[in-house]
């Protein structure tokens, strides 16, 4: 019987069950609960490991550690009460160990992504945990695709990219017996497609052959687990999906879909969700009033508090982008050369590797001298590290989508969608693949336009009943609404702070 965090003990595992049992009286007092030695009760901090020794004992259960024939009991103690002594120095030793063990498996799994990096797989398998359509070969040393998989992971992009949603693919997998994938090992293999596994492949980074490693950590509470992901290292895998196909289909999952009884209707509108409110930042809505159609903040539709109602004809907005069509192609930023992002890139990931270290060496000293300054500065290193992480996976990211080619092509295609007499679908298809977000300014009388292949924002001249015309004054983007992600990193560092 082995528990070694400390406040899962309580509520899972085989342990956690037989204290379930004392509480319930099910196990009687004076039964004897046999461990092979002390650091197999508990490998937790010594507070929370000398609690759960001490709830055994006072609940009447003598203890007995097999490697030493050591056994405790609450009349022992009373009688020999030095006799805890012993206790608390095998619990400090178990809980120093774990500690150290731990370190030393991430520094070894350091190393090991060191290599990979520097020196490719040399022969021998990253890891073995592949994703489902691909698989190691040990008679050529290499990763493979499977093809009967790897063909339909092909068809959910490239279905994807043609304008299904989630749940007709899987639909339509399930309607034709597609058989559904098990993993390597005795994993459990799902009834049926699922949406939110297809959506998995399609945000997953290996279908185009990058691998993306997971940190696992535990929340403190409630014990929940958490992957963060680290440092991609792009090849390792084949791919199963050209790159243009893979961003057009990640562009499109980084949009807002129609959800509940319209997620099936096509949409009515051309900036259907790209368009959000300059106010919160939330998505903006449809709303029809008699003979005339608006463009409305979800929030202010539910009358949230606080929140100005101001509604703006949706005939306003789009006459706006398709009179400005021409400008707005002509001043967008085009694709550029990735010297410059390259360098970014190279600068973040030395800093990346420099934060790391200091993590090993903080992490060392804690283990070492139970410090508790150090482990605070661990924590704090460890969410700085996670930061620049997490900025190196955009910038990897960003740097996909801004080549000449492709970015000329998607604004060409806006131009066209704007100027010509497609249906509303299709230029919404369009713009859904082009442009990030459009926040609709009713008070500014502006629609300030973000690209996903780059980060600088223009603006449209949207005039509206909302604005203020006694008070002529310099228009100022709002961040907040054009950047959501970075206001909730700051909410986060607040929160951290």
């Amino acid at each position: 019987m082995s528990q070694p965090t400390g406040e899962r003990t309580r509520t899972q595992g085989a342990l956690g069950g037989f204290l379930k049992a004392v509480d319930a009286g099910y196990v009687q007092r004076g039964n004897y609960l046999l461990i092979e030695n002390m650091d197999r009760l508990s490998r937790a901090d010594i507070l929370t490991a000398q609690g759960l020794f001490l709830q055994l004992v006072g609940s009447g259960i003598n203890l007995v550690t097999l490697t030493n024939g050591e056994a405790y009991s609450a009349e022992r103690l009373q009688r020999e009460p030095e006799a805890i002594l012993l206790v608390v120095l095998e619990l400090i030793r178990a809980n120093k160990e774990s500690v150290r063990k731990a370190q030393l498996i991430g520094d070894a799994k350091a190393r090991k992504k060191k290599r990979l990096v520097e020196h490719g797989l040399e022969g021998k398998p990253y890891t073995r945990q592949t994703p489902a359509w691909i698989t190691w070969r040990e008679d050529e040393k290499r990763y493979e695709l499977i093809k009967e998989r790897a063909d339909i992971v092909r068809e959910m992009f490239d279905r994807m990219a043609a304008g299904d949603g989630l749940t007709r693919i899987a639909r339509d997998l399930n309607q034709r017996g597609v058989p559904t994938w098990g993993r390597s090992g005795n994993q459990r293999t799902a009834d049926h497609w699922r949406t939110s596994y297809i959506r998995k492949v399609l945000t997953s980074t290996a279908p185009i052959g990058t691998f993306t490693p997971h940190t696992t950590t535990h929340d403190e509470t409630t014990r929940a687990r958490r992957d963060e992901p680290v440092e991609a290292v792009g090849g390792m895998f084949p791919a199963a999906v050209d790159a243009d196909t893979y961003w057009k289909v990640r562009r499109k999952l980084s949009t807002t879909a129609a959800r509940g009884r319209n997620a099936k209707q096509p949409p009515k509108s051309i900036v259907s969700g790209i368009v959000f409110c300059a106010t919160c930042g939330h998505a903006v809505t449809r709303v029809a009033k008699g003979d005339y159609v608006y463009l409305l903040c979800s929030r202010a539709n539910m009358r949230a508090t606080e929140h100005p109602y101001q509604a703006v004809r949706y005939d306003t907005v789009e006459k706006a982008l398709r009179e400005n069509a021409h400008r707005l192609v002509k001043e967008a930023p085009r694709g550029k050369s990735t010297s410059a992002l390259e360098k970014e890139i190279d600068a973040l990931q030395a800093n990346a590797n420099q934060v790391e270290q200091w993590v090993f060496d903080l992490a060392d000293l804690a283990a070492r001298d139970r410090s508790p300054a150090a482990s605070r500065r661990l924590g704090n290193a460890e969410r700085e590290l996670k930061n620049v992480q997490r900025q190196l996976r955009e910038l990897r990211a960003k740097r996909e989508t801004i080549t000449t080619a492709s970015v000329k092509d998607r604004l060409k295609a806006v131009e066209h969608a704007l100027t010509g007499k497609d249906d509303v679908a299709a230029v919404n298809e369009v713009l859904r693949d082009a442009i990030r977000r459009v926040v609709l300014d009713p008070q500014q009388g502006h629609l300030w336009v973000r690209w996903h292949h780059s980060d600088e924002v223009q603006d449209i001249l949207c005039v509206t009943r909302h604005m203020d015309f006694t008070e002529m004054r310099e228009t100022t983007p709002p961040m907040h609404a054009l950047f959501p992600e970075n206001t909730n990193t700051d909410h986060r560092k607040q929160e951290e702070r």
